[in-house]
């Protein structure tokens, strides 16, 4: 995956490191301005700007005349709700074959991914022991050569997806599965032939409506009483995948995976959804 090419500034190439920065090219796509809304010309590099709280941190694409490159100290916003933030979905039948024996049939499937021009930082401190205490271990010796090395092995990483396995869509194959029980907060619902996905978990909602079923995903999906649903940012869902890709990512845990329950009523625009961009 050859990925973007951005702006950044010293600090965070410095805090970041190139493995991590690597990362976010690749899962980063250059669509509108987080700053003003307007679309990214793609022959000019956009500026990579990062707003950190704790451990946890916002990085996000604009153009270098709304904000330049630069890393920040301070409250930020989630994700969820910057308003011009991009996201794209589609359905699909993933092929009985392709799910390693978790299902004797097509399982329906939604795919998601939730966040085009921003990604979620979380910084993972490598200095702690199994039993939690500070202490040197061969792991810990091994880091600092791999950081030595110019490898960001502890520190920050990305952690768009690993948000939705905290909610609970880690099932991995077993969510494949038609016995695998529904994901807590996962709901979804069809009607006029699409299909409607949200997340709740307390404060937090992600709400993905109106997205295109076609009739076997529908069939499918109505006699399970559910529709599986993976969570990825490392493909553009309007471009070609492969179920063969989509079920080595399912397998090797790379997507957040879980089953939403279908619920009566259709689909809609509903509090907390964003528009999705075509």
């Amino acid at each position: 995956m050859a990925g973007i090419k951005v702006r950044t500034d010293p600090v965070t190439r410095s805090k970041l490191g190139e493995s991590v920065l690597s990362d976010l090219r690749e899962e980063l796509r250059a669509i509108d301005c987080q700053s003003c809304g307007r679309p990214l010309r793609r022959w000019r590099r956009p500026a990579l700007a990062v707003y950190a709280d704790g451990e946890l941190a916002n990085a996000s694409l604009h153009h270098t005349g709304c904000r330049p490159p630069g890393w920040h100290e301070g409250p930020m916003a989630p994700v969820s709700d910057v308003p011009h933030l991009t996201w794209r979905a589609g359905t699909f039948v993933m092929p009985a074959l392709l799910t390693l024996g978790a299902a004797s049939d097509g399982t329906p499937f939604f795919l998601v991914n939730p966040s085009y021009e921003a990604a979620l930082l979380q910084y993972v401190d490598g200095e702690r022991g199994e039993d939690g205490e500070h202490g040197e271990t061969s792991e810990n010796r091994e880091d600092e050569e791999n950081r030595e090395n110019g490898e960001n092995a502890r520190g920050w990483q990305v952690w768009t997806v690993e948000v939705f396995k905290e909610l609970g869509l880690d099932g991995g194959l077993h969510a494949l599965s038609p016995d695998a029980v529904p994901t807590r907060g996962l709901t979804a619902s069809i009607a006029d032939r699409t299909v409607s996905v949200t997340v709740r978990s307390g404060e937090v909602h992600h709400h993905w409506p109106d997205i295109p079923v076609a009739p076997e995903t529908e069939r499918l999906a109505r006699s399970r009483g559910s529709i599986v649903v993976g969570v990825t940012t490392l493909f553009d869902i309007h471009k070609p995948i492969t179920d063969l890709q989509i079920g080595m990512h399912v397998a090797t845990g790379e997507f957040a995976v879980g089953v939403a329950a279908l619920a009566g009523g259709g689909g809609g625009g509903g509090k907390g959804g964003r528009r999705r961009k075509p």
